[in-house]
């Protein structure tokens, strides 16, 4: 009998995603068979620290050997391609366990919560007093290299009409949605800041909704989204991620607030 049918599927978690070289090493045989030299040269590691992982795997039935090449087996690549989004889905709440369960998360519409794998790897920021109401240094690059910049506030945030303004100088294509608040606050009280993004195209929306995120901005290369707390309170940290997939979700998520947001210029 193979060894698969007698392993139970807590060691089999075990086995996949208590080691991080055999986690990537089936992901890597997911696309194709390798020597251990490709093998060494793919994972960055030496012979000797994944050759025991190899004969795990191997005593498990989910890669086979022949001669010098290894590759996954039927129920290995069955396995890796379930394994890939549930992947994804963990990278989502490494080390950020807590931000996700002690903010609201209903801002984001069902058909996005059952993508949220897309998200991918994320980063938590988290600003100290000096800059607490600052862009994040380290994503200044990135925003004015993008050429589409999609952003949301339900808060008026100092640096907002100033970064959207220069990107729009740059080239970009931005869109600002606005909580009515916000809106109204910044026409009345900021018309200098205001005329200075109708002069340079931003497209302005404003949205009514009850239920709104506290702010999100899309780039080419970043999504960075903060939510409120569960009680409504406002909180500076966010949650930033930098892959193709959470680029690709965050439009969908910028997407669902224009739609339901009146534009006004």
């Amino acid at each position: 009998m193979s060894s698969w049918k007698l392993i139970n599927m807590s060691s089999l978690i075990d086995l996949i995603f208590f080691s991080e070289k055999r986690k990537n090493l089936l992901v890597q045989l997911d696309n194709g068979p390798m020597d251990i030299d490709e093998i060494k040269e793919t994972l960055n590691v030496k012979a000797c620290a994944i050759m025991p992982q190899i004969k795990k795997l191997k005593d498990m039935d989910l890669i086979e050997q022949r001669e010098d090449i290894y590759q996954l087996s039927d129920i290995g690549a069955v396995i890796v391609e379930k394994m890939i989004p549930l992947t994804s889905l963990i990278n989502v709440f490494d080390g950020n366990k807590d931000y996700w369960s002690k903010h609201d998360r209903s801002p984001i519409p069902t058909n996005l919560i059952k993508k949220i794998d897309m998200l991918g790897r994320c980063h938590l920021d988290e600003p100290d007093l000096d800059h607490l109401f600052e862009f994040p240094e380290f994503l200044r690059d990135r925003l004015s290299s993008s050429k589409i910049i999609k952003s949301f506030y339900s808060y008026f945030c100092p640096d907002c009409p100033s970064i959207q303004a220069a990107c729009a100088k740059n080239g970009a294509e931005v869109h600002l949605i606005l909580d009515e608040r916000v809106y109204k606050r910044l026409k009345n009280d900021f018309e200098d800041e205001y005329n200075v993004l109708l002069e340079n195209k931003v497209s302005l929306y404003i949205y009514s909704g009850k239920i709104r995120p506290s702010s999100f901005m899309i780039a080419d290369n970043f999504v960075m989204l903060k939510l409120f707390g569960k009680e409504g309170e406002f909180d500076n940290n966010k949650i930033i991620s930098y892959t193709p997939s959470a680029v690709e979700w965050g439009n969908e998520l910028a997407q669902y607030y224009i739609d339901r947001s009146t534009k006004i210029n």
